[in-house]
């Protein structure tokens, strides 16, 4: 074989710098089950394929970034604008639009002109606004992003706004990542950082996630998939933020980037409900199947009120009951306290043989008295008698209640109607 000349060679290169491989498929996949990525190695080297089927159960679903060189970067942006819509925090995205024009200032810092990186941060601020407005208009999931992301060009404006701001940081906190590098910090950045589909490497991903993320109070976790010890993905924190339920997790594959999702990954969208809210409020939104008997669901927020049997009968409130540091039972009910309602007029107490004249009325404005049965000892007339030697009081509330809850705590059958 001739050997090819000098020309040849300068040729040969040039094509294979230029050279971009035919990658199918979305900038980014919906959400999808991660025994497609088991399926993939399930013929490769067998500690791969032990990790990836393990994978698949400790992180069933995934998300697909395509691999045209900016599969990181895009795996964190998408990431970071799906949990903002996941928590449904609206105040939360605002202070995030004005955190974002503030990280401006770091651009300024290294010279650059308003010019040429204005557009991009609108882009960024007008996805910001997108996912405000499908909070407030009741959006389900976050189609909206997949078709936004996979939109060629606000996709590579937000990864352009995100290289610049990670390309200024490092070059402002220079003495903080220069030791991790085998080059100059600006070499660096004008090699690896700043050109577009150029992959993001460990140095530049913790640099975005310095700038970037951390601001947010978003954790980032990346799971390594190699070969190395062990019969799972190897996890590496690389946020000072650990928030359980607000962690973008990256797998990387050498060369790649994806999203993962672990199983029993709910994220609080609920509004948060305030127990102190005023007693008129309306609570019909409340699970009202939770409790099958009749009380007004507005007087049930009131705490050990269905407890206390002088509730309603004109008589004072019974201070707070003791707890006992050894009770017998730390799910059982009080047992039912008899309440009798006082008559008209009262009878002789403690009278001896030689008392037999009535006691006087006692007025309607004075405490009515409590009587015992004839059958029973009285009952103590200073208070309600002690449930300490019960356990703790369980107040049964359609707040707390939770589907399970009749399977799981013994309850008396007056509370399993």
């Amino acid at each position: 074989m001739n050997p090819l000349s000098h020309d040849e060679m300068e040729r040969f290169q040039k094509l294979s710098n230029t050279y971009e491989p035919d990658v199918q498929g979305p900038l980014v996949s919906n959400k999808q089950s991660s025994h497609s990525i088991a399926l993939d190695y399930s013929n490769a080297d067998s500690t791969l394929a032990t990790k990836t089927n393990a994978l698949a159960v400790t992180h069933p679903e995934c998300r697909i970034m395509k691999g045209d060189g900016n599969c990181g970067w895009r795996a964190v942006a998408f990431g970071y604008f799906e949990t903002l819509f996941a928590l449904r925090d609206t105040i939360r995205i605002e202070a995030e639009i004005q955190r974002m024009k503030s990280l401006t200032a770091l651009l300024e810092q290294v010279g650059l002109s308003d010019s040429i990186y204005e557009i991009f941060v609108d882009t960024t601020e007008d996805v910001l606004n997108q996912t405000h407005a499908a909070i407030l208009g009741g959006a389900q999931d976050e189609s909206f992003l997949v078709e936004t992301f996979n939109e060629g060009y606000t996709s590579e404006a937000i990864i352009t706004h995100f290289r610049l701001l990670t390309s200024a940081w490092l070059k402002i906190n220079s003495s903080r990542y220069q030791a991790f590098l085998n080059m100059p910090l600006e070499s660096y950045c004008a090699t690896r950082i700043d050109p577009v589909k150029t992959e993001i490497d460990e140095i530049g991903l913790q640099a975005l996630v310095d700038c970037v993320i951390d601001g947010s109070g978003f954790g980032v976790e990346i799971l390594y998939l190699d070969r190395s010890q062990g019969d799972v993905v190897t996890p590496h924190q690389l946020s000072s933020n650990r928030p359980n339920d607000a962690t973008i997790r990256l797998l990387y594959r050498p060369g790649h980037y994806d999203i993962l999702y672990p199983a029993n990954n709910h994220l609080n969208m609920a509004p948060i409900v305030n127990l102190q809210y005023e007693m008129t409020s309306d609570y019909s939104p409340w699970d009202q199947s939770a409790l099958g008997f009749d009380v007004n669901s507005s007087l049930m927020a009131i705490p050990n009120l269905m407890q206390d049997p002088s509730f309603g009968m004109g008589a004072p409130m019974s201070p707070m009951p003791s707890v006992s540091p050894t009770p017998a039972s730390p799910f059982r009910m009080s047992p039912q306290q008899d309440v009798y309602s006082p008559p008209m007029h009262s009878s002789p107490m403690h009278s001896s043989p030689m008392q037999t004249h009535a006691i006087p009325s006692i007025p309607i404005s004075s405490p009515p008295a409590q009587l015992a049965p004839p059958s029973a000892a009285p009952p103590p007339m200073t208070s309600l008698p002690s449930r300490s030697s019960e356990g703790p009081q369980i107040r049964l509330n359609p707040l707390v209640m939770k589907p399970n809850l009749s399977r799981s705590l013994p309850v008396s059958p007056p509370f399993k109607k």
